[in-house]
């Protein structure tokens, strides 16, 4: 007995056979119609890259602005950057500290008010395992300098689940400050086992103090 694989085969060899006997033949066009006078005339003299639109595919891309170039900062000793490319795009540095690399901190800068304080301050709070604060524990939350201004400090314990994960990492400990102005809103969020947080508290707040407007030289 031939095998269903081997049917198939014979069947698509047939119907190959089929389709290139009639390449020879010859069908007589018996039917046609009148265009339209509201239709659009046809490019008859264009080439077939761009009917087809594959003349787009050799147009530059458009390049995206360097939001790093904005800022400049010092990152603290013991800690690196990771090299691993942001698969959201979504951090302007990204850096890494611990025995493990386990611990990370990045720094956002996102357009407007990104959503409002109290919304990124709850999803943060979700992702560690914890409810949402109201809007009177949110009126509450301490302020840092930053920017010459001031910043939202957030910091609290959970089980943390990042985006993307599958499973929570316990006994996790987060740090973050936001910062918003009505033309840009910049995150810088650090993340860890809680010892290891504990014993980069220092660091983070230089972290952020060092961070500032790369204003451009006269």
């Amino acid at each position: 007995m031939k095998s269903p694989l081997h049917r198939c085969a014979v069947v698509a060899c047939g119907l190959l056979s089929a389709s290139c006997d009639r390449l020879g033949e010859r069908e007589a066009i018996t039917e046609s119609r009148e265009i339209s006078t509201h239709a659009a005339k046809p490019n008859i003299d264009i080439p077939s890259a761009t009917r087809f639109f594959d003349d787009a595919k050799n147009e530059p891309e458009q390049q995206r602005p360097d939001f790093r170039s904005l800022l400049t900062w010092t990152v603290p000793d013991g800690w690196s950057e990771n090299t691993t490319p942001d698969p959201m795009g979504m951090r302007l540095l990204d850096l890494r500290f611990g025995p493990n690399k386990e611990g990370e901190c990045y720094i956002s800068l996102m357009p407007g008010s990104a959503g409002g304080l109290e919304a990124n301050v709850n999803r943060w709070r979700m992702q560690m395992g914890q409810p949402a604060y109201t809007p009177d524990e949110l009126a509450k939350l301490p302020k840092k300098p930053f920017f010459n201004r001031e910043a939202t400090f957030v910091a609290f314990d959970g089980d943390f689940k990042g985006f993307g994960a599958d499973t929570a990492k316990t006994g996790y400990r987060m740090l973050g400050l936001i910062h918003s102005t009505e033309q840009a809103t910049i995150f810088v969020k650090l993340t860890g086992p809680k010892a290891l947080v504990e014993q980069n508290n220092a660091a983070f707040d230089t972290f952020c103090q060092s961070i500032k407007p790369n204003l451009p030289k006269e």
